[in-house]
C-alpha cells in the first residue's frame, strides 16, 4: 500500500470530518455536561504503531471520577454507563474525538483497534505482528464486532472471555487483512463501517425476537381501531372527502404512533410482565400519539377532521392494546405455570407442592405471593388470611382471594391442607402465640417475614431477637413470646 497517499486521505478526511461533525461534536459535549460532571474528553493511553503508547480521545460514557474499577471491557447496558453514554456506546459517537488523533497521525481511519495497556500483554508470538500496523477506527473486526458488547456470556467474567475468545480472534482478523490492505479496500472498509454503525445501532435481530410480535399486533390493532372508529361515527363506511381522509389515515397513522411508542419506551419491557406502570406508559404514548396524528392531518389533509373519530379511534387503540398484552401475559404465566406442574408431577408422581397461607392482604402480602406462586416452582399460594374481615373476606387481591381471618384457620385447613402460613406483619406477643400453638399442633409451618434474618436487618427499629424452631426461613429469628412486638401493619 502507498503510504503516503492513505496519509493524506487519511488527512483529508479527517480534517473535513472535524469541520462537518463540528455542531454535532458540540451537541454532544454539551449533553455530556449536563448529564454528568466532569470532562468531556477521555483520555486513555492506548498501544499504537509498534507498541509505542499514545493517548486515545474519546467522548466520556462513564462518570468522570470512576477511574478504572471495574472490567477492563464494556458490555451491555454497562452499569457504568450515564445516560448520554448509552447512547454513545450504542450509535459509536463516541469515537468523533479520535478524527484528532488521526490528524496527528497516532491513528488511521483503517486499521487494528488499538488496545489498552491493560491487554498488552496478549501481543506475543504471532498475535505481535499486530503493532506492524498503524491503528485505526474501522476495519473487519469494526463490522463484524459491531455489537461486542452483547458476545459476553451472562455467566463469565467478561474481560476473561475477551482475552480467551475475542482478542485472538480479532487479532486473526487484522493480520489477515492488513497484510494485503490496499487503498481502494480501505475506502471499501471505510464506507462498510459507516452502514454497520448506522444500522448497528439497533440489534435487530435481538429486537424483533422480543418485541416484535407485539409490534406486528400493534399495527394491525391501529387499523382495527382505526376502522372501527370511522364505522362507529359514520354508522358504516366514510364516503365522499371523509373516506379520502380514511384513506390517509391508514397509511400516516401506524407512521406517527409507532415511533411515538417506540421513544415512549412501550417496547423494552417484557409483555409476561405487564403492569400499572406499563399500561400508563402505554395510555399516556397514545394519547400523545393520536393528538399528533390529528394534527398532522390537520395541516396535510383538510381542516374538516371529525375530531369524535379521533377518540373513538385512541379509545379503541388503547382498550385493544392492553387487552392484547394482558392476554398474551396471562397466556404465558398459565402456559408456564401448566409446565412447572407437569415436570413436578411427573417427577414426584403427584403434586407436592407446599400449599401456603398468606396472612395479611397488603403490599407485602401481594409481593410475598406473587414471588411464592411465579418464582418457586413447589409454592402453591391458595390465598390470604387478613383480620379486616368485614372488608376484605370474599374479595380477590391481585388473583388470589381472601379466605377469612384467624378464626376461620380450622375450616381453612380441612378444606386445602395447609403446610406453611407466611405472615407478612410482626404480630404480637399473644397472636404469635396463638399462631405458633395452632401450627404445632396441626403439623404447619409458621413463617413470620419480618423477624427472618434478612428482613430484621431492614426494620425500621432494632429489635432484640432470639431464634425459634418453630419459625421457617433463613435465619428464623423472632421475638420471644413474653416481649411485646413493637409494630404491626
Amino acid at each position: 500500500m502507498n503510504d503516503s497517499l492513505k496519509r493524506g486521505l487519511d488527512v483529508l478526511l479527517a480534517g473535513l470530518g472535524l469541520l462537518v461533525g463540528a455542531p454535532l461534536m458540540a451537541l454532544i459535549a454539551l449533553l455530556i455536561r449536563l448529564d454528568s460532571p466532569g470532562r468531556v474528553i477521555f483520555s486513555q493511553p492506548r498501544m499504537g504503531l509498534h507498541g509505542q503508547v499514545f493517548l486515545m480521545h474519546k467522548f466520556r460514557k462513564f462518570p468522570d471520577d470512576w477511574g478504572n474499577q471495574g472490567s477492563g471491557v464494556t458490555v451491555a447496558a454497562d452499569v457504568r454507563m450515564t445516560r448520554i453514554g448509552r447512547i454513545l456506546e450504542r450509535t459509536k459517537l463516541d469515537e468523533l474525538p479520535q478524527l484528532w488523533n488521526i490528524l496527528r497521525g497516532d491513528m488511521s481511519f483503517v486499521g487494528p483497534r488499538p488496545e489498552t495497556l491493560r491487554f498488552k500483554d496478549l501481543f506475543v508470538g504471532p498475535f505481535a505482528r499486530v503493532h506492524d500496523y498503524l491503528p485505526g477506527i474501522f476495519g473487519p473486526n469494526q463490522v463484524a464486532f459491531r455489537n461486542e458488547s452483547h458476545l459476553y456470556p451472562a455467566d463469565q467474567d467478561p474481560e476473561t472471555f475477551y482475552r480467551e475468545k475475542l482478542f485472538p480472534q480479532k487479532a486473526r482478523n487484522d493480520l489477515a487483512y492488513f497484510s494485503q490492505a490496499t487503498v481502494a479496500s480501505d475506502l471499501l472498509w471505510i464506507l462498510r463501517g459507516l452502514w454497520y454503525s448506522v444500522i448497528g445501532v439497533v440489534d435487530w435481530v435481538r429486537w424483533f425476537h422480543r418485541a416484535g410480535k407485539v409490534l406486528i399486533a400493534d399495527l394491525l390493532i391501529i387499523q382495527v381501531a382505526w376502522f372501527g372508529a370511522n364505522l362507529l361515527r359514520f354508522e358504516g363506511l366514510p364516503r365522499g372527502h371523509f373516506w379520502d381522509l380514511y384513506l390517509t389515515g391508514t397509511w400516516l397513522i401506524p407512521l406517527v404512533l409507532i415511533p411515538v411508542l417506540l421513544l415512549g419506551g412501550n417496547y423494552r419491557g417484557l409483555v409476561r410482565h405487564f403492569a400499572a406502570a406499563d399500561a400508563i406508559r402505554l395510555a399516556v404514548s397514545v394519547l400523545f400519539g393520536w393528538t399528533l396524528v390529528q394534527l398532522t392531518m390537520l395541516v396535510i389533509a383538510e381542516r374538516n377532521v371529525s375530531l369524535m373519530v379521533g377518540v373513538l379511534a385512541v379509545g379503541l387503540t388503547l382498550a385493544l392494546m392492553g387487552a392484547m398484552r394482558i392476554a398474551r401475559r396471562e397466556r404465558i404465566r398459565r402456559l408456564n405455570a401448566r409446565r412447572q406442574t407437569t415436570e413436578i408431577t411427573e417427577l414426584h408422581g403427584g403434586d407436592p407442592r407446599a400449599v401456603i397461607l398468606v396472612y395479611g392482604a397488603g403490599h407485602r402480602g401481594v409481593a410475598v405471593s406473587c414471588l411464592l406462586d411465579h418464582g418457586f416452582p413447589n409454592a402453591r399460594v391458595i390465598g390470604f388470611l387478613d383480620d379486616n374481615d368485614r372488608e376484605l373476606v370474599g374479595r380477590t387481591i391481585a388473583g388470589y382471594p381472601v379466605l377469612g381471618s384467624e378464626r376461620d384457620l380450622n375450616t381453612i385447613h380441612a378444606v386445602h391442607h395447609l403446610h406453611q402460613i407466611w405472615l407478612t406483619f410482626e404480630p404480637d406477643r399473644f397472636k404469635h402465640r396463638r399462631l405458633s400453638d395452632w401450627c404445632e399442633a396441626q403439623g404447619v409451618t409458621l413463617c413470620v417475614l419480618p423477624w427472618s434474618a434478612p428482613f430484621l436487618e431492614l426494620s425500621t427499629r432494632p429489635r432484640i431477637v432470639i431464634h425459634s424452631s418453630k419459625n421457617y426461613g433463613s435465619g428464623a429469628d423472632t421475638l420471644p413470646p413474653d416481649q411485646p412486638a413493637q409494630a404491626t401493619e
